[in-house]
């Protein structure tokens, strides 16, 4: 993945979790704290795979990444410092 992609799914995942942040909390994004239901909430794999929440278009939450780039290192590198970064603030 070159760095230019990775900038942008880091973008984009921020995108997200200003979303939820704004009309909800990081304890119901994460099911009280899970980093995987924080990937799986932030959907940019495949969409958000749940029912939508009252404040979400469903347009905002569609899938931004490919298979090879969310099995990537790197994927797993962004999504594990934006859940580390926003588990301290929480």
């Amino acid at each position: 993945m070159k760095k230019g992609r990775e900038i942008e799914i880091e973008m984009e995942a921020r995108r997200r979790i200003d979303l939820w942040l704004k009309n909800s909390c990081f304890d119901k994004m994460t099911a009280s704290g899970s980093r995987m239901r924080f990937d799986m909430s932030l959907g940019l794999h495949g969409g958000y795979p749940f029912e939508l929440e009252d404040w979400m278009a469903d347009s905002d939450f569609k899938g931004f990444v490919s298979n090879d780039e969310f099995y990537s290192l790197k994927y797993d590198n962004i999504i594990s410092r934006l859940f580390s970064e926003n588990l301290r603030i929480k």
